[in-house]
């Protein structure tokens, strides 16, 4: 968890496994934003600690989700965020077995 000025963070570690390394990807992380908007998890993104890396020989694309919801703090729920992200992958070819854990 996260807290600056007066607003509440929850941080998400997400892990994709990519066919090719993969540091950074703005049309992920725009689609990620309007899923999580569109469904009320959240009222404000950032996204950080980008990484690309190598674990039991799948080629892994890691970042952490800042994320904040100012009108329902309590909607910021890891149950919520994989619902709408449920399917998300399916449109970014080369991409699958997205993870979302709560820091």
């Amino acid at each position: 968890m996260c807290i600056a000025c007066d607003e509440t963070s929850r941080i998400f570690s997400i892990e994709i496994v990519t066919q090719e390394p993969v540091s950074n990807n703005m049309d992920l992380y725009k689609e990620i934003a309007h899923r999580l908007f569109q469904n009320k998890v959240i009222s404000l993104i950032n996204v950080g600690n980008n990484r690309a890396f190598v674990a039991n020989d799948k080629q892994i694309f890691g970042f952490e989700l800042h994320l904040t919801n100012r009108h329902n703090p309590a909607a910021v729920t890891l149950a919520n965020v994989k619902k709408a992200l449920a399917g998300l992958l399916t449109q970014f070819e080369g991409y699958s077995e997205m993870q979302i854990k709560l820091n």
